[in-house]
């Protein structure tokens, strides 16, 4: 739920219990100052006693199997947390505190309202004025988020305790430091790809959408990374074939034919169950109405909801096909903003999500003869948008081939825009597309050496 919305229901009681199982900074504000009065049952009222009553012995939050074997007893209870996993969708700790701050204010606000009524038809104005007086008192003075004077003393435990809890976060989560491709990984230098936005931009027919599964494919298989591929453009059979094929590399067409002899079968298949990362395709049917990045975000979440875990990698093939979460109707004149716009949308979810955003982008060329001289390479003059799309990426890495080096499998990398690390110059890579491999190592090595 959007921090704007109303909080005084149980979707927002939810997403705040289910992050007090996930923080325990979250936990310990929550048992400090949620009172059993400000909670609308006696479920969520037993609740928060055995949620207290862990924090006070255990000094840390509850997980929410802990939890569940806690309630156990309570059918109710056990009802509630069965809601509250199947409901909340996990926000943001700043964003579920500066609520719960909005829902103790409104709580408190009704409460008072009623006893300085209840005062009032008693005739002890008095009383009542008092209590009016205590209640603007409170509310001036009340916050749960820091004031531009930090005491060390008082919130030591409370920020040593944030601090551990956004530590343990951090530490949860596999580094994500390689492209897969080692010209790529050298100039990486080993720095974390989270939170980035890598655009792979191509001509029609070099192979953008092969470079983003062979991505997808090596940070499942390689490096055990759960990826999440956004397919908006072709067959779901396709782009799944194409990827199963590549896990084992073998040839697609083999594959979708079933055509693999059944010895070559029983190989790929234990090579499969040797994989510790995950890989789930999600497609849009071709005639339906627009994506935007809305729906990107609701199928991360979705995922989320589903399998109880965060994608690593999320890879949207093609960014082309994409609308942004404005809901705004673009004219033809508006559809370079449109698709800036979409852009930072993408910018933002990689942040807000904590992945590696992967996206492919079509190429605009004026002259084909032009990319046919290798010396000419892709740059983000190229994208329909020119700078203004490339501005809010991190990575721009555009795909150069001429017909001779299409003939010979191999073409050129350009690293156009490059947020952390130096671009370099153009470099050769050999590709495999037969047996559904983008980047053939021995061949490109074998390029470099006769180079």
């Amino acid at each position: 739920m959007a921090k704007e919305d109303n909080v005084l229901t149980e979707d927002f009681l939810f997403e705040l219990y289910y992050a007090c199982f996930t923080y325990d900074y979250v936990c310990s504000l929550v048992c400090e100052y949620m009172q059993k009065s400000y909670l609308p049952g006696r479920d969520f009222q037993a609740l928060q006693g055995y949620l207290c009553k862990y924090f006070a012995e255990h000094k840390s939050s509850p997980t929410l199997n802990i939890i569940s074997q806690i309630v156990s007893v309570n059918r109710e209870v056990s009802a509630l947390l069965e809601d509250i996993k199947d409901c909340a969708e996990g926000v943001e700790p700043e964003i579920i505190l500066e609520q719960f701050e909005n829902y103790l204010r409104q709580v408190k606000f009704q409460k008072t309202y009623k006893e300085i009524g209840e005062l009032y038809a008693k005739q002890d104005r008095d009383k009542a004025m008092k209590l009016l007086q205590s209640f603007a008192e409170w509310q001036n003075d009340f916050s749960l988020r820091q004031n531009s004077f930090v005491d060390v003393v008082e919130t030591f435990e409370s920020r040593f305790r944030r601090n551990r809890e956004k530590h343990n976060q951090e530490s949860r989560f596999k580094p994500i430091t390689r492209f897969y491709i080692d010209g790529l990984d050298e100039m990486n230098g080993g720095r974390d790809l989270r939170t980035q936005l890598t655009c792979i931009l191509a001509p029609t027919g070099v192979g953008k959408s092969h470079a983003a599964r062979w991505i997808g494919k090596c940070a499942s298989q390689i490096d055990g990374l759960n990826v999440l591929h956004f397919q908006l453009e072709g067959s779901e059979d396709e782009v799944v074939d194409a990827y199963a094929a590549s896990l084992v590399a073998c040839n697609s067409y083999r594959y979708s034919t079933g055509t693999l002899k059944d010895r070559e079968l029983e190989r790929m298949i234990q090579e499969i169950k040797a994989m510790s990362g995950t890989l789930k395709v999600k497609s849009f049917p071709k005639f339906a109405n627009q994506v935007s990045t809305i729906d990107i975000k609701n199928g991360i979440a979705e995922y989320k909801k589903i399998y109880g875990i965060s994608p690593d990698v999320v890879i949207i093939d093609s960014m082309d096909l994409l609308t942004d979460s404005s809901g705004r109707r673009w004219s033809e004149n508006g559809e370079r903003h449109k698709r800036v716009a979409v852009a930072n949308d993408l910018k933002d979810l990689a942040g807000d999500e904590n992945v590696w955003m992967v996206v492919t982008y079509q190429a605009t060329i004026e002259n084909r003869e032009w990319l046919n001289d290798e010396q000419n390479v892709l740059t983000e003059y190229n994208c329909s948008e020119a700078k203004g799309l490339s501005r809010p990426m991190t990575h721009l890495i555009t795909l150069n081939q001429s017909i001779n080096e299409m003939r010979e499998n191999i073409m050129r990398i350009n690293v156009a825009k490059s947020r952390f690390f130096k671009k370099g110059d153009p470099f050769k890579i050999a590709t495999d597309y037969d047996n559904e491999c983008f980047y053939d190592r021995t061949r490109t090595l074998n390029i470099s050496k006769v180079a």
